[in-house]
């Protein structure tokens, strides 16, 4: 998502404008923070710092508080409009756009939940229709709450979405109150997330009290490296668990070591082969790209198929490109690719799937990169939002999550448009964005159900 009208009104650079986006979502931060939290280049900080004050957009503490934060709403509000007045912009865009950020800036430091539902253009986007694997494994699972049960885990890995939090567990009571949450707005499942969920010392407790309160489905998303230890998976799934949603990068234990800094392999095949082994659960896999594991991507693919070889319940695996986020971005320059060097790897990988009858997805790749496969890439078809809590009403936004995905101006052209999220902002402000390439609409052909 862009601010299209507040960076024309400004005339911001693409550095200042990213940095613009990060200061919506935090309150205030020493200037030492703020390139790893924009991510971006620490050379251009404090330019794109300058800009932004020069303007009023942001204020310095005192002497003591030399952090930095936004201008609050009302003063963001007045100043957009005074420099917009006389212009030729477009006042509803603005409107929105100013709407956004007061959202966004009432959501900072509250309690919120995070759902994950079917996408509602799922069909709308010019491109086939989904699988009928994608389509049985969204109705099983979908939607969701996302539950994080904290930040503590096992691992360490080098791409890693926590990488600055403490590790810590949450509360059964403030879990509780997510799940209450959840209930409220009609939810039926709950994916238990982490950290590594599997460490929170209330998990049984978490999933009978889930249970008790009317969610039909519970998933267990999970390094399995704790699975194939003694009667540990079958106390989850006499507790409740029926889905099982494990995390799997690389069929070489030295990368696997490499990207999960923790020699466990033989640990986490061992878990696999045990939720495997139980037909009755739904399953699903994620393997994250990088550019360490990205040659071994076929050779992952024929790894899963031989994991599932025997299996007759449902299971949907997925390779994400890295988010060059928090570790990822620590360690930007040996994980991320350009994307124009990861997808032959990619689709070597997807070739091989479908020689092997594996249901293999895909996320982070934009459409006008790899047009091959676009009916198993699961962006097409899943929405992430949050709702907060503000005490007498709920806010229900996704701004948050879409201010990490960026489309340059020429994506309003392309046929795609609609189902394609773009490349990752971080992955922008690292690389560009000359990759992408729009393209043009032309006569439809319809593709045929691969599943």
């Amino acid at each position: 998502m862009e601010l299209e009208a507040l960076t024309k009104i400004w005339r911001l650079s693409p550095a200042a404008s990213a940095l613009l986006l990060s200061f919506l979502q935090f309150r205030r931060e020493p200037h030492a923070r703020l390139a790893h939290l924009a991510r971006l280049e620490p050379k251009v900080v404090p330019a794109a710092l300058d800009e932004l004050r020069s303007h009023g957009l942001i204020e310095r503490g005192t002497d003591r508080d030399r952090r930095y934060g936004l201008a609050d709403a009302e003063t963001l509000e007045r100043l957009a409009r005074r420099t917009a007045a006389g212009t030729d912009l477009d006042g509803d865009r603005l409107a929105l756009e100013l709407e956004i950020l007061r959202e966004v800036r009432e959501a900072v430091g509250r309690p919120s939940i995070t759902v994950i539902s079917p996408r509602e253009r799922a069909h709308a986007d010019d491109g086939p229709p989904p699988p009928r694997a994608v389509t049985a494994y969204l109705r099983a699972l979908f939607p969701y709450l996302d539950l994080r049960l904290g930040t503590r885990c096992n691992f360490n890995c080098r791409y890693c979405l926590l990488g600055h939090e403490k590790r810590s567990t949450r509360s059964l009571e403030a879990l509780e109150a997510d799940l209450h949450h959840g209930r409220r707005l009609g939810l039926e499942c709950l994916s238990l997330t982490g950290g590594e969920p599997s460490l929170h010392p209330d998990l049984l407790r978490i999933i009978r009290r889930g249970r008790a309160l009317g969610y039909r489905r519970v998933i267990l998303v999970t390094n399995a490296s704790l699975l194939g230890a003694g009667r540990n998976l079958e106390r989850l799934l006499e507790a409740g668990v029926d889905a099982v949603g494990f995390s799997f990068d690389a069929p070489d234990p030295a990368v696997s070591r490499r990207l999960w800094r923790r020699d466990a392999y033989t640990q986490v095949l061992d878990g696999i082969r045990r939720v495997m082994a139980h037909d009755e659960l739904v399953v699903g896999s994620i393997s994250v790209l990088t550019r360490l594991n990205m040659h071994l991507l076929p050779e992952l693919v024929r790894l899963l198929a031989e994991l599932a070889r025997d299996r007759r319940g449902l299971y949907l695996p997925a390779i994400d490109f890295v988010m060059p986020e928090e570790n990822a971005w620590a360690h930007r320059r040996a994980l991320v690719p350009r994307l124009t060097e990861a997808t032959p790897h990619l689709e070597a990988a997807l070739d091989e799937a479908r020689r092997l009858g594996l249901p293999l997805t895909f996320r982070g790749v934009p459409a006008c990169v790899m047009p091959a496969h676009r009916e198993w890439d699961m962006e097409r078809y899943m929405s992430i939002f949050d709702v907060v809590d503000l005490g007498d009403r709920s806010l229900q936004h996704r701004a948050g999550l879409d201010f990490l995905r960026h489309k340059p101006p020429g994506c309003a052209t392309c046929v795609h448009r609609r189902g394609c999220l773009g490349v990752y902002r971080a992955y922008a402000n690292l690389y560009g964005t000359d990759e992408l390439r729009p393209v043009p609409h032309g006569p439809r052909e319809e593709a045929p159900c691969a599943w």
